[in-house]
């Protein structure tokens, strides 16, 4: 699918609740940071695992030519779209969210602070997830101006002055937000929210972890800008981590 198809079809998405397709971790690595679990008295369980590529051919990012502002942002630019580990094959940026998580009555998640960043003429991170109630601040690190313009159940778009910052609570109800700079078009981000903290990105070797999670049996959502959306039936234990590996594949690319 074209970029261009892709991101009208995330901007639907996110005018609703969220069942597909971007700080829980805010910008992923090897080390990461778990969610807090939700209050609860009752024994729980860690989800933790690896999204891997799997096929002959490693696809590369896309590359597109840049004339704004060359001489800070050079004349080529990537869309990051996919980022796979040399190593193991390990798809970097994979959005992982648990569907049908019991929640308390009257349960409301601790409020995120993410900080999305202008830097080198990208987006930092370029994915994310965040919990409802959350605020982004939108921070230009460039010395040339950027827009922040954020898609999804609200339209925002915020003009940034070299080295400058703006802060919004954009993350008022589940979905997606898309990000774009109006001044740069290669320059995108992706952040998912949800209501409950059972969410995460995969980090640059693919890998990710969840704990905290009420033991049963739940369906994990996996999305990628690049190979689209998986689902897949999970079953957690108390007071143990339960282990998987997923994989994409170019058959299941949405890329053009």
């Amino acid at each position: 699918m074209k970029l261009h198809a892709l991101i009208l079809t995330l901007v639907i998405l996110a005018a609703g609740a969220c069942s597909n397709p971007p700080p829980a971790p805010v910008e992923p690595t090897a080390e990461i940071e778990p969610h807090l679990s939700v209050p609860s008295a009752a024994p729980t369980g860690i989800l933790e695992g690896q999204v891997l590529f799997e096929g002959s051919k490693i696809p590369q990012a896309t590359q597109i030519k840049n004339t704004t502002d060359p001489q800070q942002c050079g004349n080529l630019q990537s869309l990051e779209d996919i980022i796979i580990s040399g190593e193991n094959r390990g798809i970097k940026n994979v959005i992982v969210a648990l569907k049908g998580v019991p929640l308390p009555k009257g349960y409301h998640p601790r409020p995120d602070g993410l900080t999305l960043d202008n830097r080198d003429c990208r987006f930092r991170p370029h994915v994310a997830v965040v919990t409802t109630g959350s605020s982004i601040e939108a921070v230009n690190s460039d010395p040339i101006f950027h827009s922040v313009h954020l898609y999804g159940f609200r339209n925002i778009n915020l003009a940034l002055a070299p080295e400058s910052s703006k802060q919004v609570r954009a993350a008022a109800r589940p979905g997606y937000i898309i990000v774009k700079c109006d001044v740069h078009g290669w320059m995108q981000a992706f952040i998912r929210v949800d209501e409950h903290p059972f969410h995460t990105v995969t980090a640059a070797d693919g890998r990710f972890r969840i704990q905290g999670i009420p033991p049963g049996s739940y369906t994990l959502e996996l999305w990628h800008e690049h190979f689209g959306s998986k689902e897949t039936k999970v079953r957690v234990e108390a007071n143990s981590a339960s282990h998987l590996t997923i994989y994409f594949s170019s058959d299941t690319s949405k890329g053009a």
